[in-house]
C-alpha cells in the first residue's frame, strides 16, 4: 500500500483538481484499489466526486479524530464513479476545522491519524493507494495526514506566490520533521496549469529544475491549462472518462505514469 498527500501554501493551484484526474487515471489499471480521503474542510474532493458535504451526519474524516473506536467500514463510501468502481473516499465536512482547534492541546496530535491506521491496517490492506487532498496550509490535521503518508506531491500553478508557496512548504515541513523523527517525503512536484504561451510558464520549470530542493522532484510533464479540466468538477468524473482523448488526458497519463516510475504511485 502506498500512501500519498497532495499538498501546497498557496491556493487557486488547481491542487484538488490534480488529484482527482490523476486518481482517476491511476484507477484504469483494475488492479488498483484506491482510497481517496478528503482532508479539507473546504470539501472539495468531496465535491468533486459527487457527495453532498453539507450533510452533518454522515461519517467523514473528523469522525476518526473524534472516536477513534469507529471501523473504517463505517466511514468509506463506495461506487461514487460508475465507471471507476475501484475508486472509493472518505468525504470531508466544515466541521472539520473545529476538530482542528480541538486537537491544539492534545499531546501527541500529530500521529493520532497514523495511529488510527495503524490499529486498522488489515482493513486499510485492501487498497493499493491512499491519496489525501489537504487544503493550503501546514495546521494539526495536514500535519496528521503528511506525517502519515510515504509521499508528498506538491502541486506548483504558473505564477510567482506559487513559488513561494513551494518554497515555504518545504522549509516549514523539514523544520516539523525533525521534530517528528522522520525523513522527508516530499517526493514530487507537479506544475498545473501550464500555459506554454506565458514566457513565465518555461521560466517557472527552468526555475525548479535549476534549484537543489526541487530539481530532482520535479515532474517534467505538466499538467496543461484547460477549461476541460473544470468541467471534471460539475460532471464529477475525471478527465480519463470525460474526455479520454483530450491532450490534458494525455499529460495526466504521462505524470501518472512518471509518478509510478518514482515509486511515489
Amino acid at each position: 500500500m502506498k500512501s500519498i498527500a497532495f499538498g501546497t501554501l498557496k491556493g487557486g493551484t488547481g491542487k484538488t483538481t490534480s488529484c482527482f484526474n490523476l486518481a482517476g487515471a491511476l484507477a484504469l489499471d483494475p488492479n488498483n484499489k484506491i482510497l481517496l480521503i478528503d482532508g479539507d474542510p473546504q470539501c472539495n474532493l468531496t465535491n468533486d466526486i459527487g457527495i453532498d458535504c453539507s450533510d452533518m451526519e454522515r461519517n467523514n474524516i473528523r469522525t476518526i479524530f473524534d472516536n477513534k473506536k469507529i471501523e473504517p467500514s463505517e466511514l468509506i463510501m463506495h461506487g461514487m464513479i460508475e465507471q471507476l468502481p475501484n475508486i472509493d473516499i472518505i468525504p470531508s465536512n466544515i466541521l472539520l476545522i473545529k476538530t482542528e482547534m480541538q486537537l491544539v492541546s492534545i499531546a501527541g496530535r500529530e500521529k493520532l491519524l497514523a495511529n488510527y491506521f495503524e490499529r486498522n491496517k488489515d482493513y486499510f490492506s485492501q487498497y493499493t493507494h491512499i491519496i489525501f487532498d489537504t487544503n493550503p496550509n501546514l495546521g494539526v490535521i495536514n500535519q496528521n495526514i503528511f506525517y502519515f503518508v510515504n509521499s508528498i506531491i506538491l502541486v506548483s500553478d504558473v505564477s510567482l506566490n506559487a513559488i513561494q508557496g513551494a518554497e515555504l512548504f518545504t522549509f516549514l515541513w523539514e523544520e516539523n520533521i525533525e521534530d517528528l523523527g522522520i525523513t522527508n517525503n516530499i517526493k514530487a512536484l507537479i506544475i498545473n496549469n501550464f500555459d506554454k504561451r506565458i514566457n513565465l510558464a518555461k521560466d517557472l520549470q527552468d526555475y525548479y529544475l535549476s534549484e537543489a530542493e526541487f530539481k530532482d522532484i520535479l515532474v517534467e510533464i505538466p499538467i496543461p491549462s484547460s477549461v476541460a479540466m473544470k468541467d471534471t468538477s460539475i460532471s464529477h468524473l475525471p478527465l480519463v472518462i470525460l474526455q479520454p482523448h483530450h491532450q490534458v488526458t494525455t499529460a495526466i497519463k504521462r505524470v501518472v505514469k512518471d509518478l509510478i516510475i518514482r515509486e511515489v504511485f
